[in-house]
């Protein structure tokens, strides 16, 4: 049987500060948002070319985000590795801009692994606890991924900075990748990694998908009302899912998994969809 994540998270304080409060506020209203728009992105597949098909994608949809949660609940740890794997890719790709292959890979590991790996190697001691309750036990695993990590992280940026060196096209994204560093270094880990989710990656992502739907001539309120369904629709799963925790439990761990085991639940879905294959077809 598969106990549900208050059964086995830690109940115990983190106590954030108010800026890390409202880093979160603003991932659940801003940030989470930015994949709304996969309903959209579905329609301009194919999908909404009947009922069925639509539905159908719904369902897929939820499924494989509802594995997701599942997944977590028996392999925290792993899934916890794994997410921040996926978060890497999906952050660098939404970063990258079109080129060679040596230089788009560089950029994508650059830019994704800076704001993964990079914030949770700078704020260890703070990122510690936050950990602890995502996995629910013993963080020793996922350290070990992010300090070999952080290895390969430091020969990607040499290797970015010697690019930038030669190519005048890479240095505009490099010198924000070094704005972004110093963002990360001095502010709270949840602080810069919101600024970065809600004022960078969203924008962005929202731009380049509200451009190429325009381009197949969808309109304003179609999207808008597609984008507004499944965001009400996923702060609705979050708020079912905290009014089913039991009232022992710790509001800011509570908070923290809703919160971050819902992005990775929603991350795998529209990560597939959006880079799988939407990009490919631009």
């Amino acid at each position: 049987m598969i106990e549900p994540i208050a059964a086995w998270a830690p109940s115990i304080m983190i106590g954030f500060d108010p800026f890390s409060l409202i880093a979160l506020v603003a991932v659940v209203l801003i940030g989470l948002p930015h994949g709304a728009f996969d309903g959209a992105v579905a329609l301009a597949l194919g999908y909404g070319k009947t009922l069925k098909l639509m539905l159908g994608f719904i369902l897929v949809y939820i499924a494989i985000a509802a594995f997701v949660v599942a997944f977590w609940m028996i392999f925290a740890d792993i899934a916890l590795i794994l997410f921040l794997m996926i978060s890497v890719v999906h952050f660098g790709i939404g970063d990258s801009q079109s080129g060679r292959w040596l230089a788009r890979t560089t950029q994508t590991i650059a830019h994704g692994g800076l704001v993964v790996v990079g914030i949770s190697i700078l704020h260890r001691s703070e990122v510690e606890p936050i950990f602890v309750h995502l996995v629910g036990s013993e963080t020793a695993l996922v350290w070990q991924f992010l300090n070999i990590a952080s290895l390969g992280l430091i020969v990607v940026l040499i290797m970015y900075l010697a690019q930038a060196f030669v190519l005048p096209s890479l240095r505009i994204r490099f010198f924000e990748l070094v704005g972004l560093a110093l963002i990360y270094y001095f502010l709270p880990p949840l602080v810069g990694f919101a600024l970065y989710f809600c004022g960078v990656h969203s924008v962005r992502h929202l731009r380049y998908t509200w451009v190429r739907l325009r381009l197949q001539a969808y309109g304003v309120r179609t999207l808008v009302l597609l984008a507004c369904l499944f965001t009400v629709m996923s702060w609705m799963a979050g708020l079912i899912i905290f009014w089913q925790m039991p009232t022992t439990e710790a509001l800011d761990g509570a908070i923290l998994r809703i919160i971050f085991i819902g992005l990775a639940a929603l991350t795998v879905p529209h990560m597939l969809l959006v880079d799988g294959i939407f990009r490919r077809i631009r």
